[in-house]
């Protein structure tokens, strides 16, 4: 183990008495979480700094506490707690924009992390968080207006870039609950709408 690999987990393992090993405490509170998910305090810890590595310098603590509620992986405030520790304890950073980095790892670091991790738990947290990361993305970079009218609602679409509107597009939804679901499948992934729409227009069939 280099220098750097053992700072990591002392400074996790030292973040209190009760954080000695994720395989042998089961010292966490469990609500929220489902069957398979981390149980102890270190666990979390060392997810939290996994995600981080592989998602370095875009990923926000908001990301990892909403990926672990939704893939129910970790209780809500453990996560939150082991975040709030990690970064008084000199583990991460984090920057004005909120984003979340590492101090001092290497690839030897993430894979003594991987090691005490459940295959699945880290294959679906990365996937889980990358997902959240490019929906945020989305929603901040392409529009969606709903306007409610007198026999119904037009729900108005944009997919664009800094500069350029790509697709400017109106649909007319009966009730709220349609123009909201129009709104959610769009923000999901308006690149795959715009894409579909330029291939239907262009097809020669």
């Amino acid at each position: 183990m280099d220098k750097n690999s053992f700072e990591i987990e002392n400074n996790i393992d030292n973040m209190s008495q009760n954080e000695i090993d994720p395989k042998l405490r089961f010292d966490a509170f469990t609500a929220g979480m489902q069957d398979g998910g981390l149980r102890s305090v270190s666990s979390i810890s060392l997810i939290v700094c996994y995600i981080i590595a592989n998602i370095n310098g875009r990923v926000t603590a908001e990301n990892i506490t909403q990926t672990m509620d939704e893939g129910m992986f970790a209780n809500h405030f453990e996560v939150a707690d082991a975040i709030s520790k990690l970064k008084k304890s000199g583990v991460i950073t984090e920057s004005e924009d909120g984003a979340l980095s590492l101090i001092n790892v290497s690839k030897a670091n993430i894979e003594l992390i991987e090691m005490d991790l459940p295959l699945t738990v880290r294959e679906n947290s990365i996937k889980l968080c990358q997902k959240i990361i490019a929906k945020e993305n989305y929603k901040r970079e392409n529009r969606v207006e709903i306007i409610e009218k007198d026999k119904g609602y037009i729900v108005n679409l944009n997919v664009s870039d800094k500069e350029t509107d790509f697709l400017s597009l109106n649909l007319f939804a009966s009730t709220k609950e349609q123009a909201e679901m129009i709104k959610e499948k769009f923000i999901s992934n308006p690149i795959k709408v715009y894409e579909t729409l330029i291939d239907a227009i262009f097809d020669n069939k």
